[in-house]
């Protein structure tokens, strides 16, 4: 009886894992951001990093094209371009 306590607890510890794992799948990392942001506006990644805005994780991607500057916020959640 001990033995199959043990193995309902290893058993829900398994899922709480399994549930956290597909939660930070879902996130978008700073380097798909960056990527994000390059496609949607060409140019050249000069500085990225990710900052707690609101309560929110947001990346903020700085590009350079044509010597023109541009910072793109992107939601490190969704993956979706962010007004500034």
């Amino acid at each position: 009886m001990g033995t199959v306590a043990a193995a309902e607890v290893v058993e829900a510890r398994t899922e709480f894992r399994v549930e956290s794992m597909s939660l930070a799948a879902n996130e978008v990392s700073l380097q798909q951001a960056a990527a994000i942001a390059k496609q949607n506006h060409g140019g050249k990644v000069v500085k990225a990093d990710t900052r707690d805005r609101g309560g929110r994780l947001v990346h903020f991607i700085r590009l350079i094209n044509n010597g023109r500057v541009k910072t793109v916020l992107i939601d490190a959640e969704s993956g979706q371009e962010i007004s500034p």
